[in-house]
């Protein structure tokens, strides 16, 4: 093998697909990234055996063959180089030698033998959406993803196509996040799987390094099997394994109606949320919420670190009600409503509430009580 192509078109191949490199693994190829050149172009590949990432890039192919390379070390190198024409040749004996300008490292690698295959993800069920949708809608959901191993089911995103509308719901069982987009198209086909929240997290991650401004233009095919799914931006794909199981059935746990609405500045509601936060329990980190004659009061009592209490102006004519959060989860789903003005609406003190940005019914995350 032997390439000839730019230190930056390198240094996006290696970094784009080195997520997916099993950090720790008892196959040590699976520490390495494959390089494949043919077809005008260098392929780099890695994997975790649960998530893969294919990145292509242009180059000149003087001779075509493959190998597979330390991901870190050949990183590392790259890095440091200056921004010029990079030769990389492979010898008999898999050994990588990279030169640029006055650098030159010979770097040992292992044949393509024994580096695992990437599935292949059959197209029969293909749906289309811009990318800055797409990220939007990671960016509001993923941080209501359960973190205990113990639930499984509820350790990724749930994605669910119908109608031509795509729906991505996360929950812990605290908390839920809904938000709903139109796909490109028509489309017909349905689909409801779970989704890792490592292959959310890297396409999201893919989508801004091609977008860099322009995610408006970046169109995102996914391919969605049984227990697969496959991700394709602009030459690079990422394929995943889905999360086996039942997702819960959560359009049972958005209230249907709510008497009590306030509404409320995004900024200033956050600003009171985390000064009265500062003395709350790590353990609890419980705050009150009153609502009266216009009148939101924000409170927090800990018997040995003391109290603290706020007041804002809202938009509030109900009757007086007062619940508790966990502050955490309030000022998870404020920074992410991206409006100026949140919608809180409410029914008693032990059930759950909903925040939705105000003017978007395609969004909203419903808040467990807690009793205090």
């Amino acid at each position: 093998m032997k390439v000839v192509l730019t230190r930056g078109d390198l240094l996006r191949g290696v970094t784009t697909v080195q997520s997916a490199v099993a950090s720790k693994n008892t196959m040590p190829i699976l520490a390495n990234v494959l390089l494949e050149a043919r077809d005008k172009k260098l392929e780099f590949v890695a994997t975790d055996l649960d998530m893969g990432i294919r990145c292509s890039v242009p180059a000149e192919i003087v001779e075509k063959g493959n190998i597979t390379i330390n991901a870190k070390k050949l990183s590392d190198i790259v890095r440091e180089l200056p921004e010029a024409t990079v030769e990389l040749e492979i010898d008999d004996s898999h050994k990588m030698i990279l030169v640029c300008q006055k650098s030159n490292f010979k770097v040992h690698g292992l044949p393509k033998d024994d580096f695992p295959i990437l599935p292949e993800v059959k197209k029969d069920k293909v749906f289309k959406i811009k990318g800055a949708l797409l990220q939007e809608m990671i960016r509001k959901t993923i941080f209501a993803v359960s973190t205990d191993e113990t639930r499984y089911v509820l350790n990724g995103v749930y994605f669910q196509v119908d109608g031509g509308k795509l729906r991505m719901v996360a929950t812990d069982g605290h908390r839920l996040a809904f938000i709903q987009k139109k796909l490109e198209g028509k489309n017909d086909d349905k689909a409801s799987v779970i989704i890792p929240t490592k292959t959310l997290n890297e396409l999201s991650k893919v989508i801004s390094d091609l977008g860099k401004g322009k995610e408006d233009e970046l169109i995102v095919e996914s391919y969605v099997t049984d227990n697969q799914i496959k991700f394709v931006i602009e030459g690079v794909e990422i394929i995943s394994r889905l999360i086996e199981g039942q997702f819960p059935n959560y359009e049972q746990v958005i209230p249907k109606e709510s008497d009590k609405k306030i509404e409320a500045s995004v900024s200033e509601l956050s600003s009171a949320t985390r000064r009265v936060a500062i003395l709350t329990s790590e353990k609890s980190n419980s705050i009150r919420y009153q609502a009266k004659n216009g009148k939101l009061s924000i409170s927090s009592k800990t018997p040995d670190m003391g109290e603290a209490k706020e007041e804002m102006d809202v938009d509030y004519k109900g009757e007086e009600i007062s619940i508790a959060y966990n502050a955490k989860y309030v000022l998870d789903v404020l920074k992410n409503v991206g409006t100026d003005t949140v919608n809180i609406e409410l029914t008693q003190p032990l059930s759950p509430g909903i925040l939705r940005p105000k003017g978007d019914a395609d969004y909203l995350c419903v808040i467990m009580p807690m009793r205090v």
